[in-house]
């Protein structure tokens, strides 16, 4: 089906007769620039480090993929454009899959330096997951802690009950599917976690 996509979108240079070298070179520049950015991310994702905010990662994903395509119809097939293609597609493949895998669904602070996190877990998953995050860099969060097996979904609302160097006790609110326990009192026993 992608192949496709990217197929049909690299025939509409072919169709056309006027060339728009200018609008080419500055596609070109953006989709360098928006790559290595994208690259970076991905890179950092991979290791825990995320960029603050609920929708950060998901607007970068979703832009690199769309000024890749806007490269895909603009810019005249040549062998240049066909290494690219090359380059992006794996690119693209990671872009999807965290827009579809990795997403936050609602993160909640516990104190200054610690949130949590409630995320989408997946096909497979039986319920949200549940990440504790610290603030490092300035602009990035880092994973210190990850559960996917607490099965509840329909996260409502997360209340830090405790949170201290030897453990932490959140209450979960939920809609009830899953466990019908609600609010969820979630225990976390740290072993150098956080």
């Amino acid at each position: 089906m992608f192949i496709v996509i990217v197929t049909g979108f690299n025939l509409v240079p072919q169709l056309t007769k006027k060339r728009f070298p200018k609008t080419e070179k500055a596609v070109t520049r953006i989709l360098t620039i928006i790559s290595l950015t994208f690259l970076v991310l991905s890179i950092l994702l991979h290791y825990g480090y995320s960029l603050k905010g609920l929708y950060s990662n998901s607007i970068i994903g979703v832009v690199f993929i769309l000024i890749s395509l806007i490269y895909f119809v603009i810019v005249k097939n040549t062998w240049n454009k066909l290494y690219t293609i090359l380059l992006l597609t794996p690119l693209i493949m990671v872009s999807l899959y965290n827009l579809v895998f990795i997403k936050k669904i609602s993160e909640y602070r516990i104190n200054n330096e610690y949130r949590i996190e409630a995320i989408i877990g997946g096909f497979l998953s039986c319920g949200e997951n549940i990440k504790i995050t610290k603030s490092a860099l300035l602009i990035f969060d880092k994973e210190v802690f990850y559960d996917y097996g607490i099965c509840l979904r329909g996260i409502e609302k997360i209340v830090t009950v405790e949170f201290n160097e030897k453990r932490a006790e959140f209450l979960i609110y939920h809609d009830g599917e899953r466990n019908p326990e609600n609010p969820f009192r979630y225990q976390i026993e740290n072993i150098n976690e956080w």
